[in-house]
């Protein structure tokens, strides 16, 4: 018995409409933040409301799009099977996800909602992405420039006035104290995390149409939009790293390297005028509430040394299997940790278990690895960034869209133009696919090309 659609006609208009359902999904995805669906009366963080309610539009479209890129599949189910060699990595994910989600509901009877949100979307995006058309893959490039652009304008207008686009509401209070933005992202680490994430992939080249002007542009927009959301790690991390590449430079210019003199040039244009900028806002004492955020950090230091006080409250067999809920809860009221854990890998053993969090893991590595094996060269440093990002925060152990913006701009930002054909790796593990000579061969641009 086959599923497909018969005529070729039709699978053809199935193709079309996955691809627009595909484009509505992370047009929504970037342009209505969890704050904003609160906002109009959805229940998606608050407590309460339908279970409908608790998974975002976006995620829906992107269900009803892989549904459609199904039927347009001459042998659908065939499509479906050959996900294992063509994505081995995804298919590893997918059943540690599905193993996780069913343990969540059945073992732990927590809710499944943020399992099912946290990834669903990036991980259906890498399924769907090979068979999108080249002006869709460009659409979705501009798109993701001027949407993360207005973000971070959004941001700085907000910081500047302390008028916010919507309420900063978390768990049913209205967080009016907090200054740092939330523009159309939503929580503020969120929009930190993704404005830092767009800023390196800009950094190390990515979109080769950008000129060098427009791409010290938006960088130099997102590095406003950072002070403005306030992400500490997100600001720290993206520095260092930036920091550390320019350091490697200067260095090899010194030891004989060739360079652009126009290129030199123009930074040593640009580089007085945004450091005379900076010192300047940081004089007038628009910076003051970000630095006071670095000198007192309201206790979360604290409060990231204090979970580990958690395991002395439960025994083996609850850290492996997965501890009661409520008395987790509880034993974080205890504590002092109101908020949530933060770090990803400590909450999630908190949530299931070390055993199924290890499992699960392991499956979210090898769908990161899929993500790697489509990027541009230097892509490590985005996914040192990312596993660095989600290890000082709650992230993936709570409901967020931070793996799926960080999928989004990989696939569209920061893949490769000609992705190489996906084989199981070798008995010897490494790759087959990976051409690791052209990799060394092959010179990747950052901010001054």
């Amino acid at each position: 018995m086959s599923f497909a659609l018969a005529s070729p006609a039709a699978r053809f208009t199935a193709q079309r409409l996955a691809s627009i359902l595909f484009v509505a999904s992370i047009v929504l995805l970037f342009s209505v933040s969890s704050l904003a669906l609160g906002f109009i009366g959805v229940n998606y963080d608050s407590v309460g409301g339908s279970l409908w309610q608790k998974l975002h539009p976006a995620t829906y479209l992107m269900a009803l799009a892989f549904a459609a890129e199904l039927a347009g599949k001459s042998k659908p189910f065939g499509f479906i099977r050959g996900l294992a060699e063509r994505l081995p990595g995804a298919a590893l994910f997918f059943f540690s996800w599905l193993l996780l989600i069913a343990y969540a509901a059945l073992v732990q009877h927590a809710p499944i909602a943020a399992p099912i949100e946290t990834y669903f979307i990036g991980f259906v995006a890498l399924l769907m992405h090979d068979d999108l058309r080249t002006d869709t893959r460009q659409f979705l490039r501009r798109f993701i420039h001027l949407i993360l652009f207005v973000n971070a304008v959004i941001g700085v207008f907000e910081f500047l006035t302390h008028i916010r686009l919507f309420p900063y509401v978390i768990a049913g209070e209205d967080l009016t104290g907090d200054y740092r933005s939330t523009a159309l992202l939503g929580h503020p680490l969120q929009n930190a995390a993704t404005s830092a994430a767009y800023m390196l992939c800009l950094f190390f080249g990515a979109d080769e149409a950008l000129t060098p002007i427009v791409r010290a542009f938006l960088i130099g927009v997102q590095i406003f939009g950072l002070a403005a959301f306030g992400g500490r790690t997100s600001i720290l991390m993206s520095g260092l790293i930036v920091s550390g590449f320019f350091l490697k430079d200067f260095a090899l210019i010194l030891l004989g390297r060739k360079f652009d003199i126009g290129r030199l040039i123009l930074l040593m244009f640009i580089a007085p005028v945004v450091t005379g900028a900076v010192a300047y806002t940081i004089a007038l004492g628009v910076f003051d509430d970000l630095i006071g955020r670095f000198i007192d950090d309201n206790g979360s230091a604290e409060a990231r040394i204090i979970m580990m006080k958690m395991f002395d409250a439960f025994d083996i067999a609850d850290l492996l299997m997965g501890p009661d809920p409520q008395l987790v809860s509880s034993t974080q009221r205890t504590l002092g940790i109101a908020v949530g854990i933060e770090n990803t890998w400590v909450a999630m053993i908190f949530q299931y278990g070390a055993i199924m969090t290890l499992f699960f893991v392991v499956g979210l590595f090898a769908l990161l690895w899929e993500l790697w094996r489509q990027a541009r060269p230097r892509a490590v440093f985005l996914f040192v960034f990312f596993i660095v990002i989600v290890s000082s925060a709650t992230g993936l152990a709570s409901k967020t869209t931070m793996f799926d913006h960080f999928a989004i701009l990989l696939l569209f930002m920061f893949s490769n133009d000609s992705p190489p054909a996906r084989k199981p790796p070798s008995i010897g593990g490494v790759p087959g696919d990976r051409n690791c000579k052209a990799r060394e061969g092959e010179i990747s641009s950052n901010i001054l090309s």
